[in-house]
């Protein structure tokens, strides 16, 4: 009976972990280039802020990346233990999915630091050398989070697919909360008004992550095969 709470727990507080993580992220985009605005003018917010940026609220943008990623692949840890026994080999599939992706999310991450400091002594700079930098930056910075961004989709369809098929022990409506259907919202975000809709734009995938694990420990929280294996 011990073993089975703490099984259950560690599920629980896995889940904890992946929402504390996403939120962490949220935190780094924040420091990055958070400002109050409307979501239709975040981008030119976004350069301000960053051009006025001290190199120290950069950098702590960047170096929060990695300890959000360990604490996100805890969270997908917890979406695996939520698959049924007998879709364990797809469970692993999704769960080294999930985990690559964190991987690239980390490096990403700390990149934008980076092109931070291109955008702040080069943005506006009349060198064709600075403005190449940036240009360069950007670019690499872009390829690098599309690269990232492909087997985190895949781990999030595969996910609704066991989940719609009944294979995991999540109600069939979270799938409404899988980054995948989530992202979706984006548009609206750009659209928000101020002051929130810059904050909502520039955190918006972050924000969805969050929003999956806290739906996701919210449903399993209390699982039917608890009570089962506390009665045998």
């Amino acid at each position: 009976m011990v073993s089975e709470v703490t099984e259950a727990g560690k599920r629980r507080w896995a889940g904890v972990a992946g929402v504390c993580g996403a939120v962490l992220f949220f935190v780094g985009d924040m420091l990055f280039y958070g400002h109050w605005g409307a979501g239709a003018g975040f981008h030119e917010g976004m350069i301000e802020t960053v051009r006025n940026a001290s190199l120290a609220r950069l950098y702590a943008g960047g170096l929060v990346g990695p300890f959000a990623a360990c604490l996100c692949i805890l969270g997908f840890w917890h979406v695996y233990l939520n698959v049924r026994p007998e879709q364990t080999r797809m469970g692993r599939v999704m769960l080294v999915l999930f985990a690559v992706l964190m991987v690239w999310g980390s490096a990403i991450h700390t990149l934008w630091t980076a092109r931070g400091i291109a955008i702040r002594y080069c943005w506006y700079s009349d060198e064709a050398a600075c403005r190449a930098v940036v240009q360069a930056t950007n670019d690499y910075w872009g390829l690098a989070y599309n690269i990232g961004a492909v087997p985190g989709y895949i781990g999030a369809v595969l996910l609704i697919g066991l989940v719609l098929w009944g294979k995991t022990w999540y109600p069939r409506w979270t799938v409404l909360a899988n980054p995948a259907a989530l992202i979706l919202l984006e548009p609206l975000a750009d659209r928000a008004p101020a002051p929130f809709g810059s904050v909502l734009s520039g955190g918006f995938t972050n924000l969805s992550i969050a929003v999956f694990f806290v739906v996701s420990v919210a449903a399993t929280w209390r699982r039917a095969d608890d009570a089962e294996r506390r009665n045998v």
